[in-house]
């Protein structure tokens, strides 16, 4: 069987059907931002932008995760966030003291770029042509998602996350900005 693309539809942004997808977020990304204001958050961001979030299956078994946000929704994503922070000040305040570093993610945007908010790939596969055919249907999929007046599609992650920095360096994206905690890279298409 092959790889095939879904696209969340607005009746899976339930506490129940959106679980299995959270699960795969937070438990292939490490310090994620849903990972701390946990599922509620997600559904919120799902919420608002679900028709930019794919997911790929391969076997009826979720391999990848690709969400895409452009401006507008970002700014909607924040003041949830926002939100969120002041229904329990001290305990989220905590929360964000303690986690930093996410604010090492603040950057200035590329003109004209969307941003590619996530790209999780869990396929654990020797098969090298399963890997290039998924990666060939990841980049199909990023030249599809960018609106018309979009260049290409920009990303970021930690300095830690090697695979992420192969990834983006094997697929041809450049960087574009780098600070102590993360690096920013774009691709256009």
């Amino acid at each position: 069987m092959t790889f095939k693309i879904y696209r969340l539809k607005k009746n899976q942004i339930t506490k129940a059907k959106s679980k299995k997808i959270f699960n795969f977020l937070t438990n292939n990304i490490k310090n994620t931002i849903f990972e701390v204001f946990g599922h509620e958050y997600f559904l919120e961001l799902l919420k608002i932008n679900h028709q930019n979030c794919f997911y790929i299956k391969k076997n009826n078994k979720i391999v990848s995760f690709i969400s895409y946000i452009d401006k507008k929704n970002e700014i909607k994503m924040k003041k949830i966030l926002i939100n969120l922070l002041f229904k329990d000040l001290i305990k989220n305040l905590f929360l964000v003291v303690s986690n930093f570093k996410f604010f090492f993610k603040i950057h200035s945007y590329p003109k004209n770029f969307i941003q590619l908010l996530h790209l999780v790939i869990k396929f654990n596969n020797k098969n090298n042509n399963a890997k290039i055919q998924l990666h060939k249907k990841i980049n199909k999929l990023h030249k599809k998602i960018m609106p018309s007046k979009c260049n290409g599609i920009y990303a970021m992650y930690e300095n830690t996350n090697i695979i992420a920095s192969k990834y983006y360096k094997k697929n041809n994206f450049k960087i574009f900005k780098k600070n102590f905690l993360y690096t920013f890279v774009k691709k256009k298409f």
